[in-house]
Parts: structure tokens; C-alpha cells; sequence
């Protein structure tokens, strides 16, 4: 079985860029971000409900209400689109491949079909811990294989129960 803890650990970063754009934790830009996104959500969630509730052509405090919420819902959108200009953003790296193509890759296979474990398909971005049937193609040759995952190890066995090695050969 091989070792496929650094294809986690790019998953893993590439998961935590995630909603904050690619700003770093904790900085000026990521916490713009999250304010300006909290201020636009609840800006908007209140305008909906005050138009909702309290139309402002039936009652005239409604619309000084409306105008408070109105500015919140900007102010929300002048941080989050600050967030995007100040200097602390991290450049966005590219997705990591999928399961499927690293062990294509990895063990040298041309094609590796649909990869099932009764009905639930071969995960694509992590690893979890089971046995999938698939079968994969190699230099026009057919083979039913087993991808056994168990924590961050991925194994690949033919039908025999004979692991295969990382170049396609058996071990």
C-alpha cells in the first residue's frame, strides 16, 4: 500500500482557501470578508422581512428602517469587495486531481472505470477507509482490481488478491 497523505494534504489546502477567497486566516482581508458577507446577509434578510412585514407605503417609520438596513446591506458589500484588494490574499492553487486520476497515475493505468463499494462511488477529494471494485484498463488489457483504502494508504489488488505495484507489474 502507498502513501497518499501528501495527495490529502492538497486537498486539505486547497479546502482551506475555500470561502474566504484565498485570504489568509486571520488577516485584514479575511476578516473584511466575513463581516462584509455577515452585514450583506443579514442586510438583505432585513429588507425582506421589513418590506415583508411593514410595507413603507402603509407605515412611515418603515421607510427611516429600511433606509438603516439599506445602508448596512452596503457597507457589507464595501468590505467584501475590499477584502479582494487588500494585499494579504494567497494566489489560489489549482484542484488537486481527483482519486480516480492519482491512482491512475500513480499505478501507471490507462483508465480506470466507475469504482463502486456497493452503491457508494470511489470518493474524489478524500480518502475513506473501504474496499471498491473497479475495473481498469492497461495497454488494451482488461483487469478487475481492488481499491483498498485504509487511512491515508491506497493499495490496488488484482482479483487474485496479489497486490499490484505502483509501475502496473505485480509485486
Amino acid at each position: 500500500m502507498l502513501d497518499f497523505s501528501k495527495w490529502v494534504a492538497m486537498w486539505d489546502a486547497y479546502d482551506a482557501q475555500g470561502f474566504s477567497g484565498g485570504a489568509v486566516p486571520g488577516s485584514a482581508a479575511s476578516i473584511c470578508w466575513y463581516i462584509g458577507f455577515w452585514l450583506i446577509f443579514f442586510g438583505c434578510l432585513s429588507l425582506i422581512i421589513l418590506m415583508i412585514v411593514y410595507p413603507t407605503s402603509y407605515v412611515p417609520a418603515a421607510k427611516g428602517i429600511s433606509i438603516f438596513f439599506t445602508a448596512v446591506l452596503y457597507m457589507g458589500l464595501v468590505l467584501a469587495f475590499a477584502s479582494l484588494v487588500l494585499p494579504s490574499h494567497t494566489p489560489r492553487s489549482s484542484r488537486p486531481p481527483a482519486l480516480s486520476t492519482q491512482i491512475m497515475t500513480t499505478w501507471n493505468l490507462d483508465d480506470l472505470g466507475e469504482c463502486r463499494n456497493g452503491g457508494q462511488k470511489l470518493p474524489e477529494s478524500r480518502l475513506e477507509d473501504g474496499d471498491w471494485k473497479c475495473v481498469a484498463y492497461t495497454d488494451s488489457q482488461r483487469t478487475e482490481l481492488t481499491v483498498h483504502i485504509k487511512g491515508d494508504k491506497v493499495g490496488l489488488y488484482k482479483a487474485d488478491g496479489k497486490a499490484l505495484a505502483a509501475n502496473g507489474k505485480n509485486e
